[in-house]
């Protein structure tokens, strides 16, 4: 019932509801590095993002839309970035598409533990943080 206010205004007919909100009930995403191909930016900036992005989704104790999008945008910000493209590859993470739904919507039904899953699904997919560039990334992430 959370999902059909979000999925209505991009459905013509019913058969459009599966394909748009199918990603909420799916496990692991059938993502590749492909799937970021229209994301601005490059692949290290890409990753930079998703991986602070998931550290401050895994300090956020109270689960609601209106924390996981303060906490978002007080990355973005911190980075001098857009906020609609700091989301576009989170938005790929969640939902395996950009065209679907709010993505703060979409991390709020999926629960942590899936958002947070999807965020480290789609790092790794990307080549992951090597050890260096994760301790260079830890030193930023305090800063922020």
């Amino acid at each position: 019932m959370k999902v059909l206010p979000h999925a209505q205004k991009r459905m013509e007919v019913l058969s459009d509801f599966a394909p748009l909100a199918g990603f909420l009930v799916s496990g692991t995403l059938p993502i590749t590095e492909e799937s970021f191909a229209g994301v601005r930016g490059e692949r290290d900036d890409v990753v930079k993002g998703l991986q602070l992005a998931l550290w401050r989704m895994e300090a956020v104790q109270h689960w609601s839309r209106d924390n996981i999008w303060n906490e978002l945008k007080a990355v973005a910000d911190a980075l001098d970035v857009k906020v609609k493209d700091f989301l576009a590859p989170i938005f790929v993470a969640v939902a395996g598409t950009s065209a679907s739904f709010s993505v703060v919507d979409s991390m709020e039904m999926l629960g942590p533990d899936m958002s947070r899953a999807r965020l480290r699904h789609a790092i790794t997919v990307l080549g992951g943080v090597s050890k260096k560039a994760a301790k260079r990334l830890e030193k930023e992430y305090q800063t922020l």
